[in-house]
């Protein structure tokens, strides 16, 4: 699922907060660019002004990861509830209307194994949703992205078709919810991305006390 190449594009296409995200890592890239450039260059010609703006730049680069760790860190419990909202609203609202979505969560169920929210009965208070414009509201559809792999078309199409309070086979139809597998994999990835992190902000750091060094010999030259 993470690195499914379709699954950025449709964030990107539907939601800001992708958007917005991916302005703000380019910017950072070249803000590191711009650092590393200017630390070359103090270096070859022996520009204190430069190494300084390089320090400077990196400096803040420093701050905002540390704020941002910080405040990621402080507002987890807010990240959990909100991906259990966004969840629960694209199968309530959005999987129905908004082709671009229906994509990216088919991708989702069935690569990542699950089914609905919480659960496969999510997709029935989806259709309710709908009751007073449907045929048949005595019927609701679970997409077919929630069948297991090995079972037929037939099967598939049988199982996911079924009136409002019956409950889904279960050898045919994923018995867990997206929401919980979600943030399954985010805890089994949290050691690797704080020691990834970590590693990241080391490597700043000493970059920070090289350019404190390397300006300060320049200073006594």
């Amino acid at each position: 699922m993470f690195v499914d190449p379709t699954i950025p594009l449709h964030f990107m296409q539907k939601s800001n907060d992708y958007l917005i995200s991916t302005i703000i890592i380019l910017i950072a890239s070249i803000i590191l660019l711009i650092v590393a450039l200017l630390g070359i260059y103090s270096v070859a010609k022996e520009a204190r002004k430069a190494l300084i703006a390089s320090f400077c730049l990196l400096l803040i680069i420093v701050v905002a990861e540390v704020a941002a760790g910080v405040w990621g860190y402080i507002n987890r419990d807010k990240l959990d509830v909100h991906i259990r909202t966004y969840v629960q609203k694209i199968v309530r609202e959005d999987y129905d209307v908004d082709e671009n979505v229906r994509n990216l969560f088919d991708t989702i169920q069935s690569k990542m194994y699950c089914c609905g929210a919480l659960s496969p009965m999510d997709w029935t208070k989806g259709q309710v949703l709908y009751m007073g414009i449907k045929n048949s509201p005595s019927i609701y559809n679970i997409p077919q992205s929630c069948c297991r792999p090995g079972v037929s078309p037939k099967e598939c199409a049988t199982a996911t078709h079924l009136e409002v309070g019956s409950n889904p086979d279960s050898n045919i139809i994923y018995d867990r919810g997206c929401y919980t597998l979600i943030m399954t994999k985010l805890a089994d990835n949290i050691c690797t991305i704080m020691i990834v992190g970590g590693i990241i902000l080391a490597v700043q750091v000493l970059g920070l006390l090289l350019g404190l060094i390397l300006s300060c010999s320049m200073n006594r030259s």
